[in-house]
């Protein structure tokens, strides 16, 4: 079975605004889109960790999309309300910060992977980007700018990586498109426009088959 997930149950109402969105249990809440399941992950790593697992083995799911909104890094070039497919997704503030830069736990060779992110299947005819999940959400720039440039990546969010590991290692095709809601760095000058990448995630999936 084919599964969409979503952050928040308030992203997933406005995406989804036919859903009806329930609780189901474990303050996860379960609606319907074009037949499909649509659940709420939770929003950051912790959450989604514990319940798409969960998830998953309840419901046989063979094949998830994780959707959402997501802040982009300047130098990515990405606009505020574009649409994007992950490819990779890394655990960027996972490890350890000295001198200036940054050192993943796989680096170190801690890693519960053998690599320091996951991969996603891409949509077809959207733009591809890389993406940092972060745990820390940075209001002045400095740590921003410094997870870019550790892994090059696009944009960052907040669930991506735990996603696409649980998916991997329970043997899930998995894929993940997001809208870019704001800028990361300086709260004063993160450009917000969250009903605007709302609404072209609402566009993408009303008309396009999934």
């Amino acid at each position: 079975m084919k599964a969409i997930f979503v952050p928040s149950v308030m992203e997933a109402r406005k995406i989804f605004p036919v859903g009806n969105f329930i609780e189901w249990k474990y303050g996860i809440f379960k609606g319907e889109f074009k037949g499909i399941p649509v659940f709420t992950t939770g929003v950051s790593k912790t959450p989604t960790a514990f319940s798409l697992p969960v998830i998953i083995n309840e419901f046989k799911i063979s094949e998830a999309i994780l959707t959402g909104v997501c802040g982009a890094y300047r130098s990515s070039k990405l606009s505020v309300g574009d649409l994007i497919t992950i490819n990779k997704d890394h655990f960027v503030d996972e490890g350890l910060y000295h001198k200036g830069e940054f050192q993943s736990i796989v680096q170190m060779g801690f890693g519960f992977s053998d690599t320091s992110y996951s991969e996603f299947e891409i949509f077809k005819d959207l733009p591809v980007a890389d993406s940092n999940t972060v745990s820390f959400l940075d209001g002045e720039g400095k740590i921003s700018e410094i997870f870019q440039k550790s892994t090059g990546a696009d944009v960052e969010n907040m669930e991506g990586a735990a996603f696409g590991y649980a998916c991997k290692m329970l043997g899930i095709k998995c894929f993940q498109v997001r809208a870019v809601s704001n800028y990361c760095g300086a709260r004063d000058e993160q450009g917000w426009d969250f009903k605007k990448a709302i609404l072209n995630l609402k566009r993408f999936f009303d008309f396009n088959a999934l």
